[in-house]
């Protein structure tokens, strides 16, 4: 089998010192929320990829809910609603709990199982479509494998209680906001 070398060499090498590549989360993709209380994906994917232990302190909850103002029972079934479109709602103790994420380590399978392929088309392309092209259609393949592997990801599976809650076994893809969270950038290299 023959070695094609380190990605980060080939980079350097073909990109003359003069262009970078970067793909994967930036630090710029959040969760939403209140502008104080933004989680971002980085971290998240970060806790993914080599597992936590978060221990959530105890917490006021609000729960909303729509009810049938004749009947007085719940509509959908009792389901949460946004506050916006909500009638009734009612605050509970959540007690202090602990999360365990187990490591998922998508990002860095991802790259062990592909570096090779990408190390080896990296010349081609810049042959045929210049350094500043050929970086950002490399990149695009990068995205694509990442995004292909957090789609696809399905050990360790989720715990029984995530699968209830989210009503299917799909680790990595809650909102699907870190696989759209996955940016390709090309820029001046900069040694410092």
């Amino acid at each position: 089998m023959k070695k094609t070398g380190s990605l980060s060499k080939a980079l350097k090498t073909y990109a003359e010192d003069s262009q970078k590549l970067r793909v994967g989360i930036f630090e710029t993709a959040t969760y939403a929320g209140a502008e104080d209380e933004r989680l971002h994906v980085a971290q998240v994917a970060f806790w993914n990829e080599y597992g936590v232990e978060i221990e959530v302190p105890e917490r006021q909850i609000t729960i909303y809910r729509l009810i049938n103002q004749k009947s007085g029972e719940f509509k959908r079934n009792g389901r949460f609603v946004r506050k916006a479109v909500s009638n009734f709602a009612t605050t509970h103790t959540s007690p202090a709990h602990k999360i365990n994420i187990p490591p998922r380590p998508f990002f860095r399978s991802t790259v062990s199982e592909n570096k090779d392929k990408w190390v080896a088309s990296l010349p081609e392309l810049v042959e045929k479509q210049g350094i500043n092209k050929g970086l950002c259609l490399l990149g695009e393949v990068v995205k694509g494998d990442l995004v292909e592997s957090i789609m696809t990801w399905t050990t360790p599976p989720n715990a029984l209680s995530t699968i209830k809650l989210k009503g299917r076994d799909a680790p990595l893809r809650d909102t699907m906001q870190m696989s759209r969270s996955i940016g390709v950038e090309v820029s001046n290299y900069d040694e410092s």
